[in-house]
Parts: C-alpha cells; sequence; structure tokens
C-alpha cells in the first residue's frame, strides 16, 4: 500500500510505515488494556513509544546547531580520554577558555549524557543515529517508569493513562531528534530524576534498603548530568518526612535518607574535585557562569514570571493543557491513598516551578524533570472520562467509543503535520542544515588526515564539520600573522574559499581550496 497518497507529508512510503505501526502497536495495547491485561498492554505501548522514537532519530541525517552537534563532538573525543572532555582537540589559534563554543577543555555540561553517548560511539560506532541512541532507550522507558510510578502511589488504570499520554506526546518524543536546544541532556536529567523518584516511591511502599541506594544513585547520576536539581528528590522526601511520620520518628528517618544523600555525594563529588584540579580555570569558570543563570538571564534567555506556566500548552498537547492540569492534579492527588506519596509529589511539582520561576533564565526544558507527574495528572483526568462513559453508554457499545476516543488522542497528540514541518524540506531550517550536513560529509572524505586545519567553514558550522572530519576547524579565516606561524610549524592547511578570503590563503597552492559555500547560521 502507499502511504504516500493517503497521508500528505514529506516522508517516505518506509517513514510513514514506521508511524502506522507505532499506532497499530498503540491500539493493541489500547484493546489489551480494556480487557485487563496491564502487563501485555504496557509491553505493546512501550513498544509503540520506542518505535516513535527509532522514527524520529532517523529524520534528520545531520546534527542540530543547538546543542547537539557541541554534545557530538565531545562525545566523540571523550572516546579517547573520558576524563577529559575536549570541544575543539587540536586548537592551533588562540582561544578564550570563557567560551565554550570554541573552547578546549569542555566542562559547560556535566559528563554523564557524554559518557554515555562516547560508550555507544566506541561499540556501534559515530553516526547521527549512535548519538541519539541513549536518548531513544532512555524515553522509551520512560513510559514503564511513569506506570509504575503511577501504579504505586495511585492506580493501575490511573498509571496506564499517564503512560499512554507520554508514549505519544509528540513534545517529548521530539527530544530524540536534537531538534530541541539541549537536547540529550535534559532528555538524561529528565530520566535520571525520574529514577531517583521512582527509587523513592519503591522505598515508601517496601521499605527496603536496597532503595536507599538506588536513590543516591540515580540522584547523584542526575547532578551529573544537569547539576544540583538532582537534589529534587530529597526536598519531597524530606518535607514528607516532617508532614507525615511521628516527631519521635525524625530522626530516624531522616537517618535513613541521610544513607541515599550521601550515596548521592560519593558519585557527584569526585567529578567535581577532579576538574577543579584538573581544569582549575575552566571549572572555576563554569562554576561561576552556572551560579550566574539564577540572577542574570544568561544568553538573552529570559522570560516573565509565568514563562513556565505558558509553556505548559507547549509540552503537555495543547492550549486546553493550561486549564485541564489543575483539575487533573486534582485527581490525581484524590486517588492518591498514602499522604507521604501526596506531600512528596506536591512538593516536587512546587519547588520545581518555583525555583526556576525565581531563577532570571528562563528555557523552555527545565520544568519538563516533573513531565512525569504531570501525564499521571492528566491520566487521571483522562480515566474520570472513561469511566462518565461507561456510565452514560451501554456496555457493548462503550468499548469500541472509548477505543476510538483513546486511538484518536494518541494520533492528535503526535501532530505528524508538524513533524512533517518541522523534519523535510518544507522547513528552510531544516533544508539549510540537511545541506550544510551533506557538504561536510563531502569534505570530510576529501580531508587526507585528522592533521589538516580547515578555516572559513561558516561560523557554527565548524563543530560539525570536526566531528565529521576529525580535522580541526574555524569558521573565520586566520590572519596573516597566524598564516605565518601555521605555515613554519609545517601545519596543513585547508580553506573554503568566498569572496572575503584574503589573497595569502587563495594564492598559496599548499592551501586545499573548497569551493564549496558551507550555510552559515
Amino acid at each position: 500500500m502507499d502511504l504516500t497518497k493517503i497521508i500528505q507529508t514529506e516522508f517516505s512510503n518506509l517513514q510513514l510505515y514506521w508511524i502506522v505501526c507505532a499506532l497499530t502497536i498503540g491500539l493493541c495495547s489500547i484493546i489489551l488494556f480494556l480487557n485487563k491485561k496491564p502487563g501485555y498492554s504496557i509491553l505493546f505501548l512501550f513498544l509503540a513509544g520506542l518505535i516513535l522514537r527509532v522514527f524520529i532519530a532517523t529524520l534528520d541525517p545531520f546534527l542540530w546547531t543547538w546543542d547537539e552537534q557541541y554534545h557530538a563532538l565531545v562525545a566523540k573525543n571523550m572516546m579517547i580520554n573520558p576524563f577529559k572532555p575536549v570541544l575543539v582537540s587540536n586548537p592551533v589559534l588562540d582561544y578564550d577558555f570563557k567560551n565554550w563554543q570554541g573552547n578546549s577543555i569542555w566542562l559547560h555540561k556535566q559528563p554523564f549524557f557524554l559518557w554515555q553517548i562516547a560508550l555507544f560511539f566506541k561499540i556501534f560506532g559515530t553516526s547521527e543515529f549512535v548519538l541519539r541512541l541513549p536518548t531513544i532507550i532512555m524515553m522509551s522507558l520512560m513510559t514503564l517508569l511513569i506506570y509504575r510510578i503511577g501504579k504505586l502511589i495511585s492506580t493501575p488504570d490511573v498509571a496506564w493513562y499517564g503512560a499512554f499520554l507520554y508514549t505519544f506526546s509528540v513534545f517529548f518524543i521530539q527530544f530524540v531528534s536534537g531538534y530541541q536546544s539541549t537536547d540529550h541532556n535534559d532528555s538524561a536529567f529528565i530520566f535520571y530524576v525520574t529514577l531517583s523518584i521512582w527509587s523513592w516511591v519503591e522505598y515508601i511502599h517496601s521499605h527496603k534498603k536496597r532503595w536507599l541506594i538506588l536513590i543516591g544513585l540515580f540522584a547523584g547520576i542526575a547532578i551529573l548530568n544537569k547539576w544540583l536539581v538532582g537534589l529534587l528528590v530529597y526536598f519531597g522526601w524530606s518535607l514528607s518526612i516532617f508532614l507525615c511520620s511521628p516527631k519521635n520518628k525524625w530522626f530516624s528517618e531522616h537517618k535513613q535518607m541521610g544513607i541515599s544523600l550521601l550515596v548521592t555525594i560519593l558519585i557527584a563529588l569526585p567529578w567535581q574535585i577532579f576538574i577543579q584540579c584538573a581544569y582549575p580555570n575552566e571549572s572555576g569558570y563554569e562554576l561561576m557562569y552556572n551560579n550566574k543563570h539564577f540572577f542574570e538571564a544568561v544568553e538573552g534567555h529570559d522570560g516573565n514570571a509565568y514563562y513556565h506556566l505558558y509553556l505548559i500548552s507547549n509540552q503537555y498537547g495543547g492550549f486546553l493543557a493550561i486549564f485541564l492540569l489543575i483539575p487533573g492534579l486534582c485527581c490525581l492527588f484524590k486517588s492518591m491513598q498514602n499522604k507521604v506519596f501526596k506531600v512528596g509529589v506536591f512538593t516536587f511539582v512546587i519547588v520545581t516551578y518555583l525555583f526556576y520561576t525565581i531563577a532570571a533564565t528562563k528555557m523552555v526544558m527545565f520544568c519538563t524533570i516533573v513531565c512525569p507527574i504531570f501525564f499521571l495528572a492528566f491520566g487521571a483526568l483522562l480515566g474520570k472520562v472513561v469511566d462518565w462513559l461507561r456510565t452514560i453508554i451501554p456496555t457493548h457499545i462503550s468499548a469500541w467509543i472509548i477505543v476510538i476516543l483513546l486511538g484518536f488522542i494518541a494520533y492528535d497528540n503526535l501532530y505528524i503535520n508538524q513533524i512533517d514541518k518541522w523534519h523535510s524540506n518544507k522547513s528552510s531550517f531544516w533544508k539549510k542544515h540537511n545541506i550544510d550536513g551533506i557538504i561536510n560529509k563531502q569534505i570530510a572524505r576529501q580531508i587526507p588526515s585528522k592533521d589538516w586545519v580547515i578555516f572559513n567553514s561558516g561560523g557554527n558550522n565548524a563543530i560539525t564539520l570536526m566531528f565529521y572530519s576529525g580535522a580541526t576547524a574555524y569558521g573565520c579565516y586566520p590572519s596573516y600573522e597566524q598564516y605565518q606561524t601555521l605555515k613554519s610549524k609545517g601545519i596543513k592547511m585547508a580553506t573554503f574559499v568566498n569572496e572575503y578570503i584574503p589573497n595569502y590563503l587563495k594564492q598559496d597552492p599548499a592551501v586545499k581550496k573548497f569551493y564549496l559555500n558551507p550555510i552559515p547560521y
């Protein structure tokens, strides 16, 4: 069947089959859920989400400018030495170590998500898909985590509806592509914060000591992805002790929490000490720069007090999400029998939104670490709607209506036309990146060895070119003095040629010329 004649997009027939396959498996999950087979249902839901994320990861055969190309290049360099995060591995020109877009030692982000990517590069080779593979896995596993958290704090039905809504949410599927700024970094942060909260829920549910270790482990890894907001689980945990436990147990329960916190410190602190000793200038500056985010709107990322509230509509499926969230949270809290969970969940949401609202720097992804709670809230509300339909419609008819309703929600939440608009020739931004990627791969094949230096490669395009070629690249051209110094050292040079190139590069036969004009950003 030629699906391109049915669904009017820029996608190929094979790509459309990925979507149809995911929706079909999602439909099977709905039917299994309604037939009281939750185990098989959630497995099918996981597979549907996995297929969708693989599909998204294959749409862009290039590296996105912000921030994917930086993460890709640093992770590739970390294959050689995981404890030396490097952007420009062979900087032949002077650089400013304060400029994270063009320095050598790169401490702009915590390292764990880069270690993951480097490991996958080591095992499977360097490519755009392998770069996105850890995110595919983490964001697919979120379906299972949301389900398990929801099942323990609420009901199996609320858990399934929340996991269902997450699975088909286009905003969270988009994480995999690298299209969104901070991309794979925020995906890892969400994942490990969620793991820490899941471990806490399991501990409160069972009181088994192993969960104390896992809480600390995952919170520590969360810090190693995005810094101290990874401690979020401890805020809800501590407040629940004060509000839900007898006073004579406060000390003993905080002592248990201290075990987890100690593990977190043992996981997160060594890296901070190491970089202070090994790279004091860069680490000192980045620490100051991170703190600056709270007091100043860095790099123009500002917004008003309602910034993160406005984003709820974009992140959770449309304009109505803003108005449905409070009723959804009320439904979720009403379904929760354990007061400890109520206090913890409430604290996670309030602390996150309060902290990032006060912080001067505003970015789209900051508050998404509480997305499992929001999806469970919307799931609780959806469950109420489904239960209401069952009461007003005869049983043999309501089942079909519910299947159609949930199938429509899954399809509608995917925003297939929007994905097509963002990840095809319909977008001029996508076309520029695609052409740029083709040029960079062509140039990489023409560079004889990694010891070459390429000039005038077009702004941030130099980062992508270094990833594909392994050579050093600069968006600018060298001054005459720099050129003479490089020649005297025997450094092999290449350059893109345009009307701005100085004669000392254009007329030197030893300088390799590329007459393709990369697209600047």
